[in-house]
């Protein structure tokens, strides 16, 4: 038995239509007009990085979200990227913190740390396809030599597609050189520029504090602009020097 056709919008009369339409693009009641931002949200940025392949995460939690922090690491190949994020493998590197008040400076920060990130794990250049020396095996320098022999000078051993994807993951250095260049105010809209300098004058940067589980990791920037001031844990991994050691003069 065949069913009587439903009318269509347009069928109905002109003030049934103005009704309906009414009733799909009116505003609801009670509806929620955006996120309501926590006082303090941004005013911490913990970085943390594996253990064993220097993969890196920022989280403004002291805890690590293993379904949404686990999409910060990229597929760089087969057994290159987790299942899930094992709390034996993965620790605190370091935590940037802002001054009270300050969490919008954090978030914007938070941002440009990740697209930062992002960028060295996309846009490599062919110098990446070729091994340090420091990567070189038996087998490598034994080909050099060879093509030494031969007289081609310049040769430079290719990484796998397996050495690359581990390549890729150490992030941890660039990381780091990342949070030095992104904390002296470097980069358009950087709010760590508190204002804008005037000709010959030097920025205003906003007062920082990076407190870090190993010492020795801040080595990795060149140099550190002077509004970050250096911390410990309160448990460091490691500490290059006693706090407060002094030397003993020479006799």
């Amino acid at each position: 038995m065949n069913t009587v056709p439903a009318p269509r919008l347009g069928q109905l009369p002109r003030f049934l239509r103005i009704c309906v339409r009414h009733a799909h693009t009116a505003p609801q009641q009670g509806s929620r007009k955006g996120f309501k931002v926590p006082a303090n949200h941004g005013e911490d940025i913990w970085v943390f990085s594996h253990r064993r392949s220097d993969q890196v995460i920022y989280s403004f939690e002291e805890k690590l979200d293993g379904f949404h922090d686990l999409k910060q690491l990229p597929f760089n190949g087969k057994k290159t990227k987790p299942a899930k994020l094992r709390k034996d493998y993965w620790s605190p590197l370091a935590c940037i913190s802002f001054p009270a008040g300050q969490g919008s400076v954090g978030r914007s920060v938070f941002q440009k740390l990740r697209e930062l990130k992002h960028l060295h794990e996309v846009a490599w250049d062919d110098e990446f396809r070729y091994k340090r020396p420091e990567e070189y095996t038996p087998a490598d320098k034994k080909r050099i030599a060879e093509e030494e022999k031969k007289g081609n000078a310049g040769y430079r051993p290719i990484r796998t597609k397996q050495e690359r994807g581990i390549a890729l993951n150490r992030q941890k250095p660039n990381a780091i050189a990342d949070m030095a260049a992104v904390l002296s105010g470097l980069g358009a809209g950087n709010k760590v520029a508190v204002a804008q300098p005037s000709e010959g004058a030097e920025k205003q940067l906003l007062d920082v504090t990076v407190s870090w589980a190993n010492d020795q990791d801040k080595e990795y920037a060149e140099e550190w602009s002077s509004n970050v001031t250096h911390d410990l844990f309160e448990n460091p991994s490691y500490v290059s020097e006693t706090p407060g050691a002094k030397e003993e003069p020479e006799a």
